[in-house]
């Protein structure tokens, strides 16, 4: 019974330092093979540490995957606004082509319309030319009128002292002579010769295109007039028989 016991034990003992001597070769070699392969006792926490740069590299790529699609979305609105944007150019571009063609026809007409105002103060210039001759001739008639009105007023006062001295000398003429008559000196007034301005007016013709023909005035005197004076007569004063 002692010799079984022992021999299970010794074969108990036998196993299990094989079993040892298995595992600890089998941990040695998967030691090796993993130093072979890079494994260090560390390799566990750098493992962890790659997990949490795994996990932020995921984050950071669906943040990246989520800003491309929005640089997509802005790419497509860029695109299309660019496309609106070519439109627009496009009807700008009509639209300056429009305004060239209206500046060129505002440039004809204002070009025409320079040339019609020159003309305009050319002939505005020509009508005050004329007006300012007229007016000098005009100017000229007033003072003309004025001095032939003046001459006219000394002419018929002139006619109406004629008037009146003929008139006495006609009463003197029609009265009676008397029957006695006293001698007196006769006095002789001297007779002198008038001379009587006559106004002349001449129209001088000027070139064409003048507005009115320019008059001078010409004294011309007239023969002497003899102003009839009184002479007295010898009256005969009747005496009683």
């Amino acid at each position: 019974m002692r010799r079984g016991g022992s021999g299970f034990f010794a074969r108990l003992l036998a196993a299990f330092l094989v079993i040892l001597i298995t595992t600890s070769i089998t941990l040695l070699a998967t030691g090796a093979t993993l130093l072979w392969l890079g494994f260090t006792p560390a390799t566990p926490v750098e493992i962890d540490a790659a997990r949490v740069r795994v996990a932020t590299l995921e984050a950071h790529n669906a943040t990246i995957v989520s800003r491309a699609d929005a640089l997509a979305t802005e790419v497509a609105d860029l695109a299309r606004r660019a496309s609106d944007d070519r439109e627009a150019l496009s009807d700008i571009r009509l639209v300056i082509d429009d305004v060239k063609t209206v500046r060129e026809q505002v440039r004809e007409q204002l070009t025409a319309v320079v040339v019609q105002n020159a003309t305009l103060v050319a002939d505005a210039r020509a009508s005050r030319d004329q007006v300012a001759a007229f007016a000098t001739a005009e100017a000229g008639r007033a003072a003309l009128l004025q001095e032939l009105d003046r001459r006219s007023q000394r002419i018929e006062r002139f006619l109406q002292r004629l008037s009146d001295i003929a008139g006495d000398a006609a009463l003197d003429l029609q009265r009676p002579s008397p029957l006695a008559a006293t001698v007196a000196p006769t006095a002789t007034v001297p007779v002198e010769p008038t001379v009587t301005p006559t106004f002349t007016a001449t129209i001088t013709p000027e070139a064409p295109g003048a507005s009115t023909p320019v008059v001078a005035a010409t004294d011309t005197p007239l023969p002497a007039t003899v102003t009839p004076t009184a002479t007295p007569t010898t009256r005969i004063t009747p005496t009683a028989p």
